[in-house]
């Protein structure tokens, strides 16, 4: 289930924080104000998967999917939008401040998906030496 999780999360992030030029039902972003909405929006969905992956599926499931997300999010935004320049996530200065932002939010999911996961290792191994 952790491979499944992380695989998943990281091509529904690939598939929501990839909004450059973003589309909604015939209308484009074009103002800041737009751009920022649509990031927004995809954040948003992003977190109703992540509530809906939390309730509904394993625990191993979940932590898998929140280190993929914030794996993508950190190294995404580092490697292809900082070093390599290849695209932002909007095409406005509103990136400058969105994509750090992003960066440290995907650093703090990875540690909080690692640490879930090391919690939920350590308590199944109780449980399996209590039944021992």
């Amino acid at each position: 289930m952790k491979i499944i999780g992380a695989i998943s999360g990281f091509f529904l992030t690939d598939f929501l924080f990839h909004l450059i030029d973003a589309f909604a039902v015939g209308l484009k972003a074009e103002t800041p104000a737009g751009r920022i909405g649509a990031v927004f929006f995809g954040v948003l969905v992003l977190l109703v998967l992540m509530f809906f992956f939390y309730r509904y599926f394993s625990k191993a499931f979940f932590n898998g999917f929140t280190v993929a997300t914030g794996l993508f999010l950190s190294f995404d935004i580092i490697v292809f939008h900082w070093i390599f320049k290849l695209h932002r996530i909007t095409m406005g200065p509103e990136a400058n401040w969105i994509e750090p932002l992003f960066v440290v939010f995907g650093i703090v999911i990875v540690y909080f998906g690692i640490k879930q996961e090391k919690l939920l290792s350590r308590q199944e191994n109780i449980n399996k030496n209590i039944t021992i």
